[in-house]
């Protein structure tokens, strides 16, 4: 029977003797019945389960902890009979339960196999920090510090400051084994230089100073520049324009039959066969400059036929 009421101190007795009673007879049954006491629990109750025929008794609390004390279904003698009998009890039957696999764990350690431990005689001391090993060195990774490497958190890497707050997109990088750049590169210093190295000869270099751009040789000198105008200047022939100009002025003739200086092309000279009157011409070729491009242009020179040479032309 479960039937225990808690009776106010405010109802008189005349007016309780029902729930004294059942009360009385709750503590007598020891707390009999089909289901376990929830209400007015102490550790330690008994409770007789009418529908099982077992013994519980309340061992905790939130949330209740029956344990079973006897199976009364069957009878005492013979529960008793299957245990061991303590007389033929002996040290072959303890052998005979240990080991991995009797379900007893006797070859285990707070759960653990005798392989999850390592033996008296182990060290890491080639693989990790000595037992003489220093504090100091416990922050390190193969002999170096953690500021010698790029530290990134979730795709993003250090900023100046070393923090890793800057995104990293290689997706946008230009791989240094060869790729293609589909914008303009800018090389932004005092003197920029790009070189070009052919391993199997020498190196040349773009570079740009002052208003000057052109190529270096293998020993940095200048082999050729353009000036921010547009004038060229070679090694071999120093400003081009300057050298074109002066073969010009260079290319005179000094009279007829007196042959050519400079770099002039052989005319009309020597003439024969200076017979009769009137004038006589001959041609002189000859280099000019036109600003933008230098020429060839032919002079016709005339003369008098008395072959003294000596008229305007």
């Amino acid at each position: 029977m479960q039937n225990f009421t808690d009776i106010p101190s405010s109802r008189s007795l005349s007016d309780s003797l029902i729930e004294i009673l059942n009360n009385d007879r709750t503590s007598l049954s020891c707390n009999s019945g089909s289901t376990f006491p929830t209400t007015n629990q102490q550790l330690g109750m008994l409770c007789y389960r009418t529908d099982q025929l077992k013994l519980y008794q309340l061992i905790g609390t939130n949330p209740d902890n029956w344990r079973l004390i006897m199976d009364l279904a069957s009878g005492i003698d013979a529960q008793f009979a299957a245990k061991l009998n303590a007389a033929s009890y002996t040290a072959a039957d303890v052998l005979a339960v240990d080991g991995s696999g009797t379900g007893l764990d006797a070859d285990l350690l707070d759960g653990q196999h005798a392989t999850a431990f390592a033996a008296a005689g182990h060290n890491h001391d080639a693989a990790y920090l000595g037992k003489t090993a220093k504090a100091a060195d416990s922050d390190l990774l193969d002999g170096l510090n953690s500021t010698a490497f790029v530290r990134s958190v979730n795709g993003a890497g250090p900023d100046a400051n070393g923090n890793a707050s800057v995104n990293i997109d290689l997706s946008s990088r230009v791989a240094k084994t060869g790729d293609t750049m589909t914008g303009n590169l800018t090389i932004q210093n005092t003197a920029p230089t790009i070189t070009m190295q052919d391993t199997d000869n020498v190196t040349r270099s773009l570079h740009v100073n002052g208003n000057l751009m052109g190529f270096l040789n293998n020993g940095g000198g200048w082999d050729m520049y353009a000036n921010n105008s547009g004038q060229v200047w070679a090694a071999n022939y120093g400003w081009l324009h300057d050298y074109f100009v002066n073969s010009v002025s260079n290319c005179v003739r000094e009279g007829f039959g007196a042959g050519n200086t400079g770099n002039c092309s052989p005319g009309e000279s020597n003439v024969i066969n200076c017979y009769g009157g009137g004038n006589m011409m001959g041609y002189q070729r000859e280099l000019v400059d036109n600003g933008g491009q230098v020429a060839i242009r032919t002079v016709r020179h005339y003369y008098n036929c008395n072959c003294d040479r000596n008229c305007g032309c």
